[in-house]
């Protein structure tokens, strides 16, 4: 179900128990010559919609702000950046109204890795703030998904970063016909340190500011070209499967008793 296709007696009678409440964010940022800048918004929706769809319980997904914070890719003609406390605002404000419509359940889905320390924080925020009514849990899709991304993927690593094998695969199966694979270019680039990574499923204990522009020409990391529909498939329906699993088990969360 979509929040903004539901009437307001429709939202009234649902069971605020059950009802997982899904709020995607994403970004409008640059992804390369051949990626739409809504690129990360449009996967972080579509991902939470299919995995409504396969989900054992009821599931409404809120529609995405769109934006998100997108500093190190200003360097880039479209970008759009929120500053980080914009952001949180306002995913505060959409968390806490539907808290105050009673649902005690509400996921924050992101698909954009330069969200990832506002969602810690908004974890972290809105649990305290709503502890004792509601549950409130954040994740990056492509995280929950790695290992089976991992052993899906095509490019040896540095070949998924941004607007890359993964990403552009993606979109390639979603929507296709916004991908302008004759533009696309590979860039594996150098981060510097051992200590580094710009690989989407790296992890590096160290965190610093990478502008986009110092690491590509084109804004690309990655090797898009390894990106196919059949291969976007393959991620989507992982990703999409590994999303519902945990909506089944987030729905089954104890919520503590009591205010704070």
């Amino acid at each position: 179900m979509r929040l903004e296709e539901l009437t307001a007696p429709d939202v009234a009678a649902l069971d605020r128990d059950a009802t997982v409440l899904v709020l995607p964010l994403g970004s409008v940022e640059q992804h390369g010559r051949h990626m739409p800048l809504g690129t990360d918004t449009i996967l972080a929706h579509g991902l939470a919609l299919a995995a409504a769809e396969r989900s054992s319980g009821p599931v409404v997904v809120l529609p995405p702000p769109w934006y998100g914070f997108s500093a190190h890719h200003m360097g880039f003609a479209g970008s759009i950046t929120l500053r980080a406390e914009t952001l949180m605002a306002l995913a505060e404000d959409v968390v806490g109204s539907m808290v105050a419509h009673g649902f005690r359940r509400v996921l924050i889905v992101n698909g954009h890795g330069g969200n990832g320390g506002v969602i810690d924080v908004l974890a972290a925020t809105l649990g305290h703030r709503h502890h004792g009514r509601a549950r409130i849990a954040a994740l990056t899709y492509f995280q929950l998904a790695r290992d089976a991304i991992a052993r899906l993927r095509r490019s040896r690593p540095g070949g998924m970063g941004h607007a890359c094998e993964f990403e552009t695969a993606m979109m390639l199966h979603l929507r296709p016909e916004l991908v302008r694979m004759e533009e696309a270019s590979t860039t594996y680039p150098d981060p510097g340190s051992r200590y580094l990574t710009t690989d989407l499923l790296g992890g590096s204990p160290v965190r610093t500011y990478h502008d986009f522009a110092d690491l590509s020409p084109t804004g690309t990391l990655g090797d898009p070209a390894l990106g196919t529909a059949e291969g976007g498939s393959a991620f989507f329906d992982a990703s999409a499967g590994e999303l519902a699993a945990f909506i089944d088990d987030f729905r089954g969360w104890a919520i503590p008793e009591g205010e704070r």
